[in-house]
């Protein structure tokens, strides 16, 4: 019977906010464009639009018969590379994962699940972070396409906030349907963000001090998110119910991420403040995903949602459009 690639599916879905995130990231470093790209195995470090990063090679495809080879079992290169060396680890991963793709030499990636990128970019996805990447890359070679990992303190360094989780994890939401609390899961992991679990909900911690809860369905699907700021903020995002403009965008349902400090504001003020009356706010939330060779085309959806009436002296803090995501791939041939 032959094998299918339906565990590493599961972790690929499990996956996708990582997915966005470093692909963001790694536009915000070298910008959005297709870079110009080169790269050197020996030393482990690839140059794109100018800006030198740390890498890992971790393997090709190969366009006559869609077979992933990866980098250690490429007898075309040599293994004492930085680049080759810094990917071996994964097949002992494969090992402890369960993970058969991870131990194979070569395979065909036809069936496994693509994100809009490539079968075989969503198989670099689940390794990249296992080595310590931010973020992969791929680029064309005669007959076929390589791909790396970007495991540059660059991009690794970089601690999320409850603003910036809500954000990756919406986007999440737009190509995973169902089974959303494994991306949480995966993500606070990665992340090692502090964790507490309940039957319906799991809040993180951040290293910022601010917190998010996230509300889960009876099929583990996200239903809602309350996030917490350190200070006197609050931040506004979108609700599930708000009516789609855009027909290929995903609904978002998020909750206002209102200060639990309110009353420090409050104590400035030398009359007592009244409650603000409510007050409606369009908001526009762009979750851009990354696409093999173009900028995503899922929009998400302008909604109209109600401030949270703050004690006054709090200052309102719009939650930032989705950096723009970079395409996995060069466009450029060689």
């Amino acid at each position: 019977m032959p094998r299918t690639h339906d565990m590493l599916n599961t972790w690929v879905s499990a996956h996708a906010a990582l997915l966005i995130e470093g692909q963001s990231r790694l536009a915000e470093v070298i910008g959005s464009e297709s870079p110009d790209w080169e790269i050197n195995l020996s030393a482990g470090l690839i140059t794109l639009n100018g800006h030198r990063l740390q890498f890992a090679l971790l393997g090709s495809v190969t366009e006559e018969d869609n077979s992933w080879l990866w980098s250690w079992a490429d007898s075309g290169l040599d293994p004492r590379a930085i680049a080759i060396t810094r990917a071996r680890p994964l097949k002992e991963f494969g090992q402890e994962a369960g993970l058969w793709e991870f131990q194979e030499p070569s395979f065909d990636v036809t069936g496994i699940l693509d994100l809009g990128l490539t079968p075989a970019a969503s198989l670099a996805l689940v390794g990249s972070p296992q080595i310590m990447g931010g973020a992969i890359f791929s680029a064309p070679y005669p007959g076929g396409r390589l791909y790396v990992a970007i495991t540059d303190s660059q991009l690794t360094d970089e601690q999320p906030t409850a603003v910036t989780a809500v954000k990756y994890l919406t986007a999440a939401r737009g190509y995973v349907p169902a089974a959303h609390r494994n991306i949480v899961n995966v993500y606070a992991a990665a992340h090692d963000l502090d964790v507490v679990e309940e039957p319906d909900l799991v809040s993180l911690g951040f290293e910022d001090g601010s917190q998010l809860e996230i509300y889960f369905d009876e099929d583990g699907c996200i239903v809602r998110m309350h996030g917490i700021l350190p200070g006197t903020m609050s931040v506004h995002t979108p609700d599930e119910d708000a009516e789609e403009v855009t027909q290929s965008s995903p609904s978002e349902e998020l909750e206002a991420v209102e200060d639990s400090s309110e009353s420090e504001a409050a104590e400035e003020e030398t009359e007592p403040s009244q409650a603000e009356e409510p007050e409606e706010v369009t908001e526009s939330s762009q979750a851009e995903e990354p696409d093999e060779a173009t900028e995503p085309s899922q929009a998400e959806e302008t909604e109209e949602v109600t401030e949270s009436s703050p004690s006054e002296g709090s200052e309102e803090v719009q939650e930032p459009d989705t950096p723009a995501a970079l395409p996995v791939s060069d466009a450029a041939d060689d």
